[in-house]
């Protein structure tokens, strides 16, 4: 599967290793263009939203957040069609990323400077749920799934 393909097509299945390279790529971009709308200091994050180069910010950080969501999505319903699980499953694991992108996003009329140990008392509450998220659909293996990779393996090697 394409790099393309595996963040910005939400056809197919994945398998355990594809989802853990989507999210070596996903989360430490999503973390680091969240603090980046959010440096202390930062000029844009101060301007008003009724301002042209206040909406121009908060319509990039729209985008952001939309795309960053959209290739999320992409991975996680192709693990769960993998697992064999539907469309209802997913909406259990959008409440972290939800709430993830909620507690790093600037919210106006948060000042600028809001610091990492704020946002740490609303990330931190969010830990069990991304440690389940990760463990069910990245660690965790139905019988099925390692039994077609074990089948994989073995076409690959004749």
């Amino acid at each position: 599967m394409t790099f393309e393909g595996l963040l910005f097509d939400s056809r197919g299945a994945i398998g355990r290793k594809d989802f853990w390279y989507a999210h070596m790529f996903l989360f430490p971009m999503e973390i680091g263009a969240a603090f980046l709308f959010r440096v202390h200091e930062n000029e844009l994050c101060s301007q008003d939203p009724s301002t042209f180069l206040g909406k121009a910010y908060y319509a990039a950080l729209g985008v952001m957040a939309f795309l960053f969501l959209f290739m999320w999505y992409c991975v996680v319903i192709k693990r769960l069609r993998k697992l064999e699980r539907g469309h209802k499953s997913f909406f259990a694991y959008a409440v972290p990323i939800l709430l993830t992108l909620s507690a790093l996003a600037p919210h106006f009329p948060l000042s600028c400077s809001v610091g990492f140990d704020t946002r740490l008392m609303f990330l931190a509450p969010l830990v069990p749920f991304w440690l389940v998220y990760f463990y069910d659909l990245g660690v965790r293996a139905p019988k099925r799934e390692i039994i077609d990779e074990q089948a994989e393996q073995q076409i690959t090697a004749i």
